[in-house]
């Protein structure tokens, strides 16, 4: 995949946080999916940076019920799209990774 493509899908699923961090509201499978994938696949590729990763997926679902979290997971939307994210991530080169991290973690 080039990487003009890989930073699109990844900037258009960080352009989905307001949407999945809108309150209490349980947020879209796809657009967690997508975001859960990509801060999973990045804690992965960047184990020195993990803990930030992790503390962003946990305020993706924060103030909704465990419960609400677990139905959307479980549904083939989440899983459809977590899927497409991390066959995106495994198909990229290291420097795609490097990148399309670095701009989930705040770096430029």
């Amino acid at each position: 995949m080039g990487l003009k493509m890989f930073s699109i899908v990844c900037i258009s699923a960080a352009l989905a946080i307001p949407q999945v961090r809108a309150g209490e509201k349980p947020p879209a499978p796809a657009a967690l999916g997508q975001l859960e994938s990509i801060l999973d696949s990045c804690a992965a590729a960047k184990p020195k940076e993990s803990e930030n990763y992790k503390k962003q997926r946990a305020k993706l679902t924060e103030g909704v019920p465990e419960k609400d979290v677990a139905k959307i997971r479980d549904s083939e939307e989440y899983k459809q799209a977590y899927t497409a994210i991390r066959e995106r991530f495994d198909q990229a080169s290291s420097e795609e990774v490097d990148q399309a991290c670095s701009a989930f973690a705040g770096h430029k």
